[in-house]
């Protein structure tokens, strides 16, 4: 029987997962777009935005020093424009004017050749970094890209613009999924005490679940969650494994542990995906077969050490 201090520990690491989600939810800024029309038009129609309240087009012109307050309001400030051979000044002077804002960033840039010491010096501008930068050939816009570099900076407004906009949903809950697997992962390396850590990954999932929820634009509660992971097969025998490479492998154990606190959430997260997706779980036993397959791999490394 599970001790009073640790179900009360375990429900305070839930409700604040539940809280971190709530506040999570009122955080609905759009994406905003200015500069150039053309790559701008491009993204808006594949994103399906057109009168989407996730998307914004700012400013079609040259933007100005007083524009930064403004674009700092954005989930994203998402700058289309062109470059020949060297930065000229209106581009200069728009990417500074982004540069300034708080907002994540994109910079798409068409050049007339790559490399370029124009994109380079784009890379330069105070508050735009060469990661911000996305940089593509004269009339070949690399949309996938975009969207994959817009999925990774819709920070907290993700689930929300995720929502209004299903061509980002999967790159989003992808996102979601990711950061959680990677956190669990962490945590289980991090825990050296066996089943201290199950709140602290238990936590971690219900708020993802949740935030895939509000991907799919789903609001659900606490218990709701609670029951998903439970339903979904949260650990699919992951935990007795775990437990088993501990036993056997006392010091590299707690590294396979943390692989097994990652690919269990993972698969937590896919199940919870084609759950909202669908409606129910139509195929888990789709998920349940990955479970088995990664179950059977960590047995295997746990059998080769054995051995050796």
């Amino acid at each position: 029987m599970p001790k009073a201090g640790s179900v009360f520990a375990s429900v305070r690491l839930l409700n604040a997962a539940m809280a971190d989600v709530r506040k999570g939810a009122g955080d609905q800024r759009p994406m905003l777009l200015c500069g150039r029309s053309t790559p701008l038009d491009t993204l808006i129609e594949a994103l399906g935005a057109e009168g989407s309240p996730a998307v914004q087009l700012f400013a079609v012109r040259g933007l100005t020093r007083d524009d930064s307050a403004r674009l700092s309001q954005g989930s994203v400030v998402v700058y289309g424009g062109e470059v020949l051979s060297g930065l000229d000044d209106r581009t200069r002077a728009d990417l500074e004017a982004v540069g300034r804002a708080s907002a994540p960033k994109l910079a798409m840039l068409e050049a007339l050749d790559l490399p370029s010491d124009a994109i380079t010096a784009a890379g330069r501008v105070r508050g735009i970094e060469p990661r911000d930068v996305l940089p593509y050939r004269q009339g070949h816009f690399p949309l996938e890209r975009a969207m994959d570099m817009l999925a990774d900076r819709a920070g907290s407004s993700g689930p929300w613009v995720a929502a209004q906009l299903p061509a980002l949903r999967s790159r989003i809950v992808e996102g979601v999924i990711e950061k959680a697997a990677r956190r669990n992962a962490k945590a289980a390396l991090l825990i050296f005490i066996p089943g201290a850590d199950m709140p602290v990954l238990t936590a971690v999932q219900m708020r993802m679940v949740l935030q895939i929820a509000a991907c799919h634009g789903e609001a659900i509660s606490a218990d709701r969650a609670l029951e998903l992971l439970s339903v979904l097969g949260a650990a699919f025998g992951f935990r007795m494994l775990a437990r088993e490479a501990l036993d056997f492998i006392p010091v590299a154990g707690w590294a396979v542990q943390s692989g097994i606190a990652y690919s269990a959430t993972r698969a937590v997260g896919m199940a919870a995906d084609e759950y909202f997706e669908r409606g129910a779980v139509a195929d888990v036993s789709k998920v349940r077969a990955i479970a088995e397959g990664l179950r059977y791999e960590i047995e295997e490394q746990i059998r080769k050490r054995r051995a050796s």
